[in-house]
């Protein structure tokens, strides 16, 4: 007799596959991703902005916070790259690490109480390192399982709705929690009204791993690893035999390196646009919006046109968005164009790793997984250190039309590489074969 969850998906997700432990990974799958995206929406994006404006730090610090994490990041993908295709508990793995990053909000809130006579901005500032350090370590394991799971859970010509539907997610409750927390900050002294939506961000990531723990591989999309070692020589060396990440490691580079411009936009409008010192929760509203929509374009158009088109699009609309967010002092039409970047974003986020997944042979998707996020992250931490000194030092205009530029290449380039590879014909049935 099916549970009352699994008649449930039978009518919710009967037309996208047969298969019900199909169903089931897409369910918990998208809780996950729903309890992701309030996580981050509470803890991060515009929200860590705010706060790290309002404690009085310059847009070089952040930007040098940002870099350090970033670099921590790639570091740990490096490290621990051989372990990504021979890890045997994955999803186990996965959760246990996420649900110890609920440790990082909790650290900040401690540090904000600190008075500032007893723990100086730079001493504040080197801790915060460390605490975003230790994030940026923890979270480089899971980063690495996370599409060798996904194509292990669900079959090939289900995977660009999946794409759609955790995006959607992602975004869903960060809308209301946005326009929540720009009230609670404009009503709670600071830093207290911040202390109070890290504390829920770290609630928030702790039901994350316990829903994605419930995830469950399927049997016939089961593909042993194919690293030799568990040393990180071993497996870069490996990688760097691919043609596919021979092809897709430029693009990277120039994706991270502008996608570190959104990180600090919110900051530049604070400063040099005199936006009012509420506007984090609206803009965090405003992202969410863009990740719910563009959650629901990717599942839409992502399995009819493919990721080629899909990702350029997305960066034609990323890089109109950048060129003109910071143009104008007036909070709404901040906060319009501030969407359009962040709609072509998340376009992108999702239409790139579909485009990996269909590119790169299952065996080696960890491995590879791993090293693409270790260029991303590590240009992106390179681009936060950059353009932190150059919206520092000159045109604040200039800046971000280069950055533009930039995004309009990464999608030529991705565009270029995604159209060797035909997209994924369309699939009803949970047992598709690997292409």
């Amino acid at each position: 007799m099916a549970s009352p969850l699994d008649a449930f998906l039978s009518v919710a997700m009967g037309k996208i596959t047969d298969n019900a432990q199909e169903r089931r990974n897409l369910f918990w799958l998208t809780t996950a991703s729903l309890l992701n995206g309030a996580a981050a929406t509470l803890y991060g994006g515009e929200l860590w902005s705010g706060f790290l404006t309002r404690t009085g730090f310059d847009i070089q610090e952040i930007g040098l916070l940002a870099s350090m994490a970033g670099f921590a990041s790639s570091f740990g993908l490096v490290a621990f790259m051989g372990l990504a295709d021979r890890i045997q508990r994955r999803v186990r793995t996965y959760a246990l690490l996420v649900a110890l990053t609920a440790l990082a909000p909790l650290l900040t809130v401690g540090l904000a109480y600190i008075p500032r006579v007893a723990f100086p901005l730079s001493a504040l500032l080197v801790a915060l390192i460390v605490v975003g350090v230790f994030q940026s370590l923890t979270l480089s394991v899971p980063i690495m399982l996370d599409y060798p799971i996904w194509a292990r859970s669900i079959s090939t010509g289900v995977r660009g709705k999946l794409f759609g539907i955790t995006t959607a997610a992602y975004g869903f409750l960060g809308i209301g929690i946005g326009w929540l927390s720009a009230n609670v900050l404009k009503n709670v002294t600071y830093p207290t009204g911040y202390a109070w939506c890290f504390l829920a961000g770290a609630v928030m990531i702790a039901l994350r791993a316990g829903a994605y723990s419930r995830t469950r591989e399927l049997p016939e999309l089961a593909v042993n690893g194919a690293s030799r070692s568990a040393f990180p020589l071993t497996a870069i060396i490996d990688v760097l035999k691919l043609k596919e990440f021979q092809w897709l490691a430029g693009p990277h580079v120039v994706r991270g390196l502008a996608m570190a411009v959104v990180g600090l936009t919110l900051p530049m409008g604070l400063e040099k646009l005199g936006l009012p010192e509420h506007i984090p929760g609206f803009a965090a509203s405003v992202s969410t919006a863009a990740v719910v929509l563009g959650g629901a374009t990717v599942g839409l158009v992502a399995d009819r046109l493919g990721p080629a088109i899909t990702t350029l699009l997305a960066d034609i609309l990323y890089a109109l968005g950048m060129a003109t967010v910071i143009m104008n002092p007036n909070p709404w039409v901040f906060l319009g164009l501030y969407f359009v970047m962040q709609f072509g974003r998340n376009i992108e986020d999702n239409s790139v790793p579909l485009g990996c997944i269909q590119t790169v042979p299952t065996e080696h998707l960890g491995a590879f997984s791993a090293a693409r996020l270790m260029v991303l992250t590590g240009s992106g931490a390179a681009g936060a250190a950059l353009f932190g000194f150059l919206l520092k030092n000159y045109n604040v205009t200039l800046v971000f039309g280069l950055a533009a530029v930039m995004k309009l290449l990464t999608g030529v380039w991705f565009w270029y590489v995604f159209r060797l590879k035909s997209p994924a014909p369309c699939a009803t049935s949970g047992a598709s074969e690997e292409s």
